[in-house]
């Protein structure tokens, strides 16, 4: 058996496609008032050390001040509305771009503002070499989305790619002079969260995709690279039909292989996993909301026995630990990582059950 590694050795070992001495765990995002209930009202720092998570998550600060209207208005100059889950939803109908000529004016967030990574130096500060540091930032589609609007997004890509593309390089450039500050504080590696799919295929046809956002895109993770970090790319839905394109940009690693979009994680353990690490993919919309705790148990079991042998692997939700997870079945999910994700992989212990 391997000999014990720090969360932080597991998660780099992971990230290079080898076995660490255990799949890890980790995850995009936890619900700060599930965080709340588990930890007896500690934060999320309380909530990595006591529930033993791999990687810490960082990300830039952004101030955003309330208006009279209930709304938020954030340094991006987008207004946004407060949902039920922790994250403020973009309002299209205030979206601050609409023409070249307001792009031209607008800047975005100062990324070397004082403020800027306050959270991310009392992380690094409490997690640096015992946790993996995870940065996590915007890629290609997020910003221009919110920026222009959903709908007005979609519409322009066909009508003004010029202007998409003008406004994604400057989205980029905020998001690599980002970088030069995470890699100084500390971050090891790079998550960004561009959700470019949904359940049946991506927001746009691949034609688009790679014509106006993959330029962009492929100087993205060049520019991670040349701060000598990993990146480990997330989005939602079915990917299929750009896949390789990301996987050919250079992306380290993909998560979470969404089953929800028929994204079959053997499928792409088999086609991509000696190019890239898989994280992925218990899941967090049905099976740990009202599963019960023998089938989360079973859920684990196969994502290992899929994407675990040969190593290269990190077990965890299909998306984020959500208002809606059952805290048992979560702690079960962890549970059963730890117990059947230690290498060399039991293949007789992650059998099926009978």
């Amino acid at each position: 058996m391997t000999s014990a590694m720090t969360s932080s050795e597991r998660v780099l070992a992971v990230i290079q496609r080898q076995e660490p001495d255990r799949v890890p765990t980790f995850e995009w995002d936890i619900d700060p008032d599930l965080i709340s209930l588990m930890t007896g009202g500690g934060s999320y720092e309380d909530f990595i050390e006591q529930f033993d998570l791999d990687a810490v998550m960082c990300g830039p600060d952004y101030i955003k001040t309330p208006l009279d209207n209930g709304l938020l208005l954030d340094e991006w100059g987008v207004t946004r509305t407060r949902g039920h889950e922790a994250y403020a939803m973009a309002v299209d109908e205030f979206a601050p771009i609409r023409s070249m000529a307001d792009l031209e004016k607008w800047e975005p967030p100062d990324p070397y503002a004082p403020h800027r990574f306050e959270t991310m130096k009392r992380r690094v500060a409490r997690f640096k070499g015992k946790r993996a540091i995870f940065v996590q930032l915007r890629d290609v589609w997020s910003n221009p989305r919110d920026l222009l609007g959903y709908e007005n997004l979609f519409v322009l890509c066909k009508k003004q790619p010029d202007l998409v593309g003008a406004l994604v390089e400057k989205c980029v450039n905020q998001s690599i002079a980002l970088l030069d500050v995470a890699a100084e504080l500390g971050a090891e590696v790079v998550m960004s969260g561009d959700d470019i799919a949904d359940n049946r295929r991506t927001l746009i046809s691949p034609k688009m995709w790679n014509s106006i956002f993959m330029p962009h895109f492929r100087r993205w993770v060049q520019a991670i690279h040349d701060h000598d970090l990993y990146y480990w790319k997330h989005t939602d839905g079915n990917i299929m039909t750009v896949l390789d394109g990301l996987v050919e940009a250079g992306i380290d690693g993909i998560d979470p292989i969404d089953p929800l979009a028929k994204m079959d994680l053997a499928t792409v353990k088999e086609r991509w996993g000696d190019r890239i690490a898989i994280k992925g993919n218990v899941d967090c919309a049905y099976l740990l909301v009202t599963g019960e705790e023998a089938e989360v148990v079973e859920a684990v079991k196969d994502c290992i026995r899929i994407a675990g042998p040969g190593g290269g692997y990190a077990c965890s939700s299909s998306n984020s630990i959500h208002s809606g997870v059952k805290p048992n079945l979560y702690i079960a999910m962890l549970d059963a990582i730890r117990e059947y994700g230690v290498y060399p992989l039991d293949m007789d212990k992650l059998a099926p059950a009978t």
